[in-house]
């Protein structure tokens, strides 16, 4: 079977079907999901889509506890380039909290409060994420706590209605600041599949190749959007969460290790039982997936602005390497491009 044309660029089409003509029953192919298989981050989408229309479930005694006063002894964050202290953005979003804590979101809609809370918590997540020395292996697990007191079915009834949201609206830039305009947070609203990974994971499955999706999101999440997309897959790995009395705790499903990095390794190791023999993925997060295991035959990297670790990845497929793919993206459409990765052009490895 072949691939649809599509936007693949030429190298890519070429070197996708010559492997899958030599793909055998049982292989493996592992995608990372977000901005590898969509463009966009669902577990962002969801976040966002909590903190502005006062989604959670703890009081705000425990999002005092959730907070951190210091991450490894660092105590200021790094938000839209300013350090700021810790303590202090935690004294703003849970005294807004506070205020708004037991309100219908009808009536708090247009409070400075809201404002102040929504803001500050996801300016608060993106500048752990920027903030040298904690990072997004820290922000990501940190994150788990915000699905807590959830049970799974209203888990998947709040992705159903932020997945459809996102696959309806407009690419977009959007920014919102505090009542005080001092803190601010910028977004992309938009969230669209790589026609092109749903035809190659449909493909895949045809010729009795494992499709595996692996992401540092909830499963939960990604199965919903598989369904809504018609994205096919027999397993997903992720941060799952610790289920009791059929409700999410604020803690990983035991055993599983932090599904990023090092980790995704790891639990592919316990999970599967071989190397993949596809790899697909997009950042640092996805580098030792790519790498790890010596059995990957081909690796597809879907281009980054800020490529990370992945940069010297992508000097190998831009000079050629067979085991290695460049895959461009259109951020106005959200869609892969055509156009071949310029071999020309080279990317700064050290950034």
């Amino acid at each position: 079977m072949r691939l649809q044309r599509l936007n693949w660029n030429q190298r890519n089409y070429e070197a996708l079907n010559d492997f899958l003509a030599g793909v055998k029953p049982g292989e493996l192919a592992v995608f990372d999901w977000d901005n590898t298989c969509i463009c966009g981050d669902i577990g962002d989408a969801l976040f966002r889509y909590q903190a502005l229309n006062l989604e959670f479930k703890f009081t705000p005694e425990q999002l005092q506890v959730i907070i951190p006063d210091q991450v490894l002894g660092i105590d200021h964050i790094n938000i839209n380039g300013q350090l700021w202290p810790l303590p202090k953005i935690k004294r703003q979003i849970v005294n807004a909290y506070e205020k708004i804590f037991g309100h219908d979101l009808i009536e708090i809609r247009d409070s400075a409060a809201l404002r102040d809370f929504s803001v500050g918590l996801l300016a608060l997540n993106r500048g752990l994420e920027e903030t040298p020395g904690i990072g997004c292996e820290f922000a990501y697990l940190w994150t788990i706590h915000f699905l807590a007191g959830f049970s799974p079915a209203e888990v998947c009834r709040l992705a159903k209605e932020v997945i459809d949201r996102e696959l309806q609206s407009a690419i977009e830039d959007h920014v919102m600041g505090d009542s005080l305009e001092t803190l601010s947070f910028h977004w992309t609203n938009g969230i669209r599949p790589f026609a092109e990974m749903v035809d190659l994971a449909r493909v895949l499955k045809k010729i009795d190749c494992r499709v595996v999706v692996s992401s540092a999101s909830n499963p939960l999440l990604i199965e919903t959007m598989m369904q809504r997309i018609g994205f096919s897959a027999d397993q997903v790995i992720g941060m799952a969460s610790a289920i009791e009395n059929n409700i999410l705790q604020g803690t990983l499903t035991p055993g599983l290790a932090f599904n990023y990095g090092p980790g995704k390794v790891e639990n592919m190791k316990k999970l599967l039982g071989r190397d993949p023999d596809f790899a697909a993925g997009d950042s640092n997060g996805d580098y030792e997936m790519v790498t790890a295991f010596p059995g990957t035959r081909l690796k597809l990297l879907v281009r980054r602005k800020q490529p990370g670790k992945m940069a010297g990845l992508y000097d190998q497929a831009l000079a050629g390497d067979p085991r290695y793919l460049l895959q461009d993206v259109d951020p106005a459409s959200g869609r892969f491009s055509a156009a071949a990765s310029p071999a020309a052009v080279r990317v700064d490895s050290k950034k």
